[in-house]
């Protein structure tokens, strides 16, 4: 090789290794340009629409009459934007390959019949519900006393409403829900909403106070009315269904619950881990980046965010499966077992903003003396490349 080449290729290295560190610090900068203290719960409130569920109507032969009025609440609902599901109706004698594989693993499901799968970015193989269609499991899937009551209080404000799984045995359930009642009371004590700036990715999208507060909702598991809500909850991870312990799933914004804390692992410190995230600064707005997944509900958000309204609360004669339901518990602003370790974001969403806002400064200036590091190592690297050739 040429001296020319190689002073020609010995100058593009440099003006690559230049832009690549300028290139670094820039996507470093913008990812803190772009961190917000909105707590989570509230920025999952106002700007995370929830994913959709996947349902398929396997049928063979068109649909009768009675079978497509089965089908129109539902067809309903997701025209207006109303339950976040995907539906769609496959003629079993006229498959393509993605839905004969699907249609092989549930060739028992008596026709026409709903296979219900969680949303696609999951990546959750076993199916949330494969069901006979009827009017009743057609409005289950949607609808049910508990969710219902879930939608009334996140509409509220609440910061998370924690579905309690019930295990069944009276006594550990209640001890539970005492358990985590006396956690949540030591929470208001600790607990610090972050303080909002004047910055436009600090302001709240809707007119409602901005608050901690928690509550508790008992979902036995046995209950036909909450057959798929425990579906959903218990399928979200692989052995969930084969334990018989007591679970907590934190649900916040609208309708997105953390992984479980299970058994053993319901415990102070996990309980404080979850809501401690939940009400710490959104530094990760990427919601898909964010732990948790979303329930199926049917809640017009934008709706009941634009508007205030929140939705009655349930007669006592219709909400009669709310079983044990606990008093809320209310935390002044202000301030996972399975033994799992508890929900936590992840690292590459809040690694660059600290948990204490007023600190931030402190981050501008450090990324700033890191970029001027960087930009002075490059030209000095440049210019004894240029002395040396």
């Amino acid at each position: 090789m040429t001296n020319g080449s190689k002073n020609g290729a010995a100058s593009r290295s440099t003006r690559l290794s230049i832009w690549a560190l300028f290139g670094v610090v820039v996507i470093a900068w913008a990812a803190i340009a772009q961190a917000c203290n909105v707590p989570v719960f509230r920025y999952a409130l106002e700007h995370w629409r929830p994913d959709a569920y996947r349902v398929t109507l396997f049928h063979r032969g068109p649909l009768a009459d009675d079978q497509k009025a089965q089908i129109a609440p539902m067809l309903a609902e997701e025209d207006k934007m109303r339950v976040n599901l995907s539906f769609r109706a496959v003629d079993v004698s006229d498959l393509g390959d993605a839905d004969r594989e699907l249609y092989a693993k549930h060739e028992k499901l008596e026709l026409p019949g709903l296979v219900v799968q969680y949303p696609d970015h999951l990546k959750i193989d076993a199916p949330v519900q494969s069901v006979a269609l009827s009017l009743e499991t057609v409005a289950g899937l949607m609808k049910s006393p508990v969710r219902a009551e879930l939608i009334r209080r996140l509409a509220d404000g609440q910061t998370a409403v924690w579905l309690l799984v019930e295990s069944g045995q009276s006594d550990a359930d209640d001890a539970v829900a005492a358990r985590l009642e006396v956690e949540l009371k030591k929470l208001e004590q600790t607990l610090k909403l972050p303080e909002l700036t004047d910055a436009p990715e600090d302001k709240l999208s809707t007119s409602g106070p901005l608050r901690v507060a928690f509550s508790l909702l008992r979902v036995p598991r046995g209950n036909d009315a909450e057959q798929a809500l425990v579906a959903m909850l218990l399928g979200s991870e692989p052995d969930l269904a084969e334990r018989s312990e007591a679970m907590l799933f934190p649900v916040f914004g609208r309708g997105r619950a953390l992984l479980p804390l299970v058994g053993p692992g319901i415990t102070a410190e996990n309980i404080h881990s979850s809501a401690g995230f939940l009400v710490g600064p959104c530094s990760c707005q990427v919601k898909d980046l964010n732990p948790g997944f979303d329930l199926l509900l049917a809640a017009e958000w934008e709706t009941l965010l634009s508007t205030g309204e929140v939705p009655q609360k349930e007669s006592p004669a219709s909400s009669a499966e709310l079983t044990n339901e606990a008093e809320l518990v209310a935390i002044p602003p202000g301030g996972t077992a399975i033994a799992k370790n508890p929900p936590s974001p992840p690292l590459d969403c809040v690694q660059l903003v600290p948990a204490d806002s007023r600190s931030l400064p402190l981050v501008f200036v450090g990324v700033a003396l890191l970029a001027a590091g960087g930009f002075i190592a490059a030209v000095v690297y440049a210019f004894k490349s240029q002395r040396q050739q």
